[in-house]
């Protein structure tokens, strides 16, 4: 487990106050650039991003709460919402959620990354013993809207559909902040990102398949015959 992870299940662990105040901005700021999690200046800091995790994180604990999955993938990342219908739908005949309460809220505006967390009640299909679970979320905005990007099981009964701090530092599904954040060059100047750009470019540019390699003598040898092009027959 990341020292990111670490700190974020210790820091929700420990009572606080439901919205955090400056105080705890600064701590949070200061847990995250200690643990690696930013890399670098600040992304965003424009007004009503707290009215905007506070209705994301409600949009999506919602979802779950009806199991409305078309709807709660909306908050996640594109290329992790396969893997999240899938997670959610071998489930979605033998759960059934109750409530659920949030708990806890903490924003970094300047950085553009929030900790949220729930409280679910939930029973089984054939089973109708209330169980409870509480939920860690890690959010970054990104693009206007607060993305979830990490998502662990802090407390209670065990649920198939979070992960538990226990799997390691890379959720089945979710990509993580510090990978999200690199994928979207968020926090990373100008002269970072031309050159990761670059980089980028270069490494496709070596893996690229010459197109003339194909027609090779040794390739072409071993090529059907009718394959081959008419003017190696």
């Amino acid at each position: 487990m990341s020292r990111l992870q670490d700190w974020f299940v210790r820091r929700l662990a420990c009572p606080q106050p439901r919205l955090f105040g400056r105080q705890a901005s600064r701590a949070l700021i200061a847990a995250l650039v200690l643990s690696g999690g930013i890399t670098g200046p600040g992304c965003a800091a424009g007004d009503g991003m707290v009215d905007k995790l506070y209705d994301s994180t409600r949009a999506y604990n919602r979802s779950l709460r009806w199991g409305d999955w078309d709807r709660a993938v909306e908050h996640i990342p594109a290329e992790s919402a396969n893997a999240f219908m899938e997670a959610h739908e071998a489930v979605e005949d033998r759960l059934v959620v109750i409530d659920y309460e949030m708990t806890r809220m903490e924003v970094d505006k300047t950085n553009g990354i929030a900790i949220s967390q729930v409280e679910i009640s939930w029973h089984t299909e054939n089973e109708l013993v209330v169980r409870s679970t509480k939920v860690n979320h890690l959010w970054q905005w990104h693009e206007g809207r607060w993305v979830l990007v990490d998502e662990r099981r802090d407390g209670g009964k065990p649920l198939a559909i979070f992960a538990e701090i226990e799997d390691g530092e890379n959720h089945p599904y979710l990509p993580g902040l510090q990978a999200f954040r690199e994928e979207n060059a968020i926090g990373m100047d100008d002269a970072e990102k031309r050159k990761r750009d670059r980089a980028k470019r270069k490494a496709d540019k070596a893996n690229a398949v010459d197109p003339t390699d194909k027609y090779s003598l040794e390739k072409l040898q071993s090529m059907p015959v009718e394959q081959r092009p008419a003017s190696f027959n």
